[in-house]
C-alpha cells in the first residue's frame, strides 16, 4: 500500500491552524481537562452528558436498555441486498486524529485500506459528535507521529494535542493515500475519508453477521470501537472492514468532501386508465392519492406479508467492487436519492409479494425501463421538497446505507 503520511509545511500549518481553530468548540462545551497535564483525565461515556433530544441526532432506535440500527433490504446489481440505514449523510467531512508510531509504515492502515488496529496506538480523537454544527460520520483522516516514549490514550482532547504539537513532541499530518486505479479510474494520491459511525453504548447492527440475503454465505460482522470527544468515551462503528477508505472527491476545495453513488427510489403509479386494475399498495393509507412509496420502510407497512416493514425495492446502482453501468459512480456508502414513478404493470415486490423478487433490479434495468417508457426518469430529490436535514449539500439529499458484505471481502484492491 502506497501511504504519503508527511505532508509539507504548508499542510502542517493548516494543521496546527485547523487545531487551534477547534479550540473554540472545545471552550464551547465546557472541557475542564488540563491542556498543560500528562495525561488526559478520562470523563467518562459521552451519553451521560446527552438530553432525549440530543439522542434523536445518533443513529439507530431505542428499544428498553439498547438500540438497534435498522438493516433493509434492497436490489443491486441484479440481486438482493442489505443495508444499514443510518440516517442523512452529509458529504463535508468531519476531522479525526490516528496515533502513530514515528516510521511506522503500516499505520494506521494496513494494506487493504482498512483500519490497521494492531499497529494504530490507542484510540482517535473525533472533532465533533452528532447535533454539532459541521458534525459528519465521513472523516479526513489526521495522523500523529508519536515517540515511543508516548503513552497510549494519554491525548484525549485537541487542547492537549494542540499544545503538545506546538512543543515539538508530536508531529501532526492529512493522510495523504495513492489510490492508483480503482475500477478502471485513474485517482492517484488524495486526502483519506473514513467512514466511522459513532454510536451510544449497547448500539447494536440488526442482523450483523448474520447470512448475506443474496445466499452467498455469512456477512462480515462489524466492529464496534472507541474513541475521544474532548476526554469523553464514545463508541463507534468501523466500516472501513468493509469498505476500506475512501479518496476525496474530485469536486473538494478547501475541504476533502466524501463521493457518493446513486440510488432509485421506486414509487408506484396509482394513477391507472379506466378499467385497469389499482395497484394494491394505492389502497394502503397515504398522504397522496397518485403516488405510493414501494418500501416498507418508508410506508410503515408490511406489504411483502413476511412480518417485517424493512422490505423495499429501492435499487442501489453500485455495490462494493461491482459497477454494471459505466455512467455509474463507483460505490459509496453516501448515497444521493432520486425517485423515479413506475406504472402499475411493472412487477415489483409489492405486486410479487415476495422481497426477493422485481422486474427491475438494476441500475441497468432501472435505465432500460425508462427507454421503454415503463419508467419516469429518476429525478434528484432536493431540500425544498424533502425539507432542510442537512445544511451545506447544496440542496441536494443523501442517505448514509452502508451496504453488508460477505464475510471473506478484502476491500481493496477490488481484485
Amino acid at each position: 500500500m502506497k501511504l504519503l503520511a508527511r505532508t509539507n509545511p504548508a499542510r502542517a500549518s493548516r494543521a496546527l491552524a485547523m487545531i487551534c481553530g477547534a479550540l473554540a468548540l472545545v471552550v464551547a462545551v465546557g472541557c475542564d481537562n488540563d491542556p498543560t497535564a500528562d495525561v488526559d483525565v478520562d470523563r467518562g461515556l459521552v451519553d451521560a452528558t446527552l438530553t432525549s433530544a440530543d439522542r434523536i441526532n445518533w443513529p439507530g432506535l431505542d428499544h428498553g436498555s439498547s438500540r438497534e440500527i435498522v438493516y433493509t433490504r434492497a436490489f443491486s446489481e441484479d440481486h438482493p441486498i442489505g443495508y444499514w440505514f443510518l440516517g442523512f449523510g452529509q458529504r463535508r467531512t468531519a476531522d479525526s486524529f490516528w496515533f502513530c508510531r514515528n516510521g511506522d509504515t503500516e499505520c494506521p492502515l494496513d494494506a487493504n485500506h482498512r483500519l490497521n488496529w494492531s499497529h494504530i496506538v490507542g484510540h482517535p480523537i473525533f472533532m465533533r459528535i452528532p447535533g454539532q454544527p459541521g458534525f459528519s460520520n465521513f472523516w479526513q483522516m489526521w495522523t500523529v507521529r508519536v515517540p515511543d516514549s508516548y503513552e497510549p490514550d494519554s491525548v484525549k482532547t485537541l487542547a492537549s494535542l494542540h499544545r503538545r504539537t506546538l512543543d515539538g513532541e508530536m508531529d501532526v499530518s492529512e493522510l495523504i493515500t495513492d489510490f492508483g486505479t480503482l475500477q478502471g479510474d485513474v485517482i492517484g494520491p488524495r486526502e483519506t475519508i473514513l467512514h466511522c459511525a459513532l454510536a451510544l453504548a449497547n448500539t447494536t447492527l440488526a442482523r450483523d453477521g448474520l447470512d448475506m440475503l443474496d445466499g452467498t454465505g455469512p456477512m462480515l460482522p462489524m466492529q464496534l470501537q472507541q474513541g475521544w470527544h474532548e476526554g469523553y468515551r464514545i463508541n463507534f462503528v468501523d466500516f472501513s472492514t468493509t469498505d476500506g477508505v475512501f479518496p476525496s472527491a474530485p469536486d473538494s476545495e478547501s475541504r476533502p468532501l466524501m463521493p457518493f453513488a446513486n440510488v432509485y427510489i421506486m414509487w408506484r403509479s396509482c394513477d391507472v386508465p379506466e378499467g385497469t386494475p389499482r395497484p394494491s399498495i394505492c389502497d394502503l393509507p397515504g398522504a397522496n392519492p397518485h403516488r405510493r412509496s414501494v418500501s416498507e420502510f418508508g410506508a410503515g407497512q408490511d406489504f411483502t406479508n413476511n412480518r417485517t416493514a424493512f422490505d423495499t425495492n429501492n435499487i442501489f446502482a453500485t455495490v462494493q467492487c461491482s459497477r454494471m453501468r459505466a455512467a455509474e459512480p463507483r460505490y459509496s456508502p453516501l448515497w444521493k436519492i432520486s425517485f423515479s414513478l413506475v406504472d402499475p404493470d411493472v412487477g415489483l415486490i409489492d405486486t410479487y409479494v415476495d422481497p426477493g423478487r422485481a422486474d427491475i433490479q438494476s441500475a441497468m434495468d432501472v435505465f432500460d425501463y425508462v427507454e421503454r417508457g415503463q419508467l419516469e426518469q429518476p429525478v434528484p430529490q432536493r431540500e425544498d421538497e424533502f425539507g432542510n436535514p442537512v445544511p451545506g449539500n447544496d440542496g441536494q439529499i443523501f442517505f448514509n446505507c452502508p451496504v453488508s458484505t460477505a464475510v471473506d471481502r478484502v476491500p481493496y484492491p477490488c481484485e
